[in-house]
């Protein structure tokens, strides 16, 4: 899944402006929850991107209106 988290985190590079010690704490989050999905059968790649990229959004941007991890 290694090429899901690379899409996912390029992406969100390319759409957030977010410094380098953020992006590889929200890489670590990514694979846990990447890793969550795949183990509850969710193995279609174009779909864990969808979802990575969305869960990277929430973390960032949060419900609260936060802007850390």
């Amino acid at each position: 899944m290694d090429d899901v988290i690379d899409r996912v985190m390029s992406t969100f590079a390319m759409m957030r402006n977010v410094d380098g010690a953020s992006l590889e704490e929200s890489r670590i989050k990514l694979r846990s929850y990447i890793d969550t999905l795949t183990s509850a059968g969710q193995n279609d790649s174009q779909r864990l991107a969808v979802y990575g990229l969305a869960y990277l959004r929430e973390l960032h941007d949060g419900t609260q209106g936060s802007s850390g991890c």
